[in-house]
């Protein structure tokens, strides 16, 4: 489950320097709130 977390937190990280469609944007919102929302516990 961390391993998940550290590749997505990775995957979100190269992606964010790209160009994003408007779902993709609203997709990353929701994960990177969750993810903050875990480690604010």
């Amino acid at each position: 489950m961390l391993s998940a977390l550290f590749i997505l937190a990775i995957g979100i990280i190269i992606g964010w320097n790209w160009p994003q469609p408007p779902w993709a944007r609203d997709i990353q919102d929701k994960v990177v709130t969750w993810v903050r929302s875990l480690f604010s516990k």
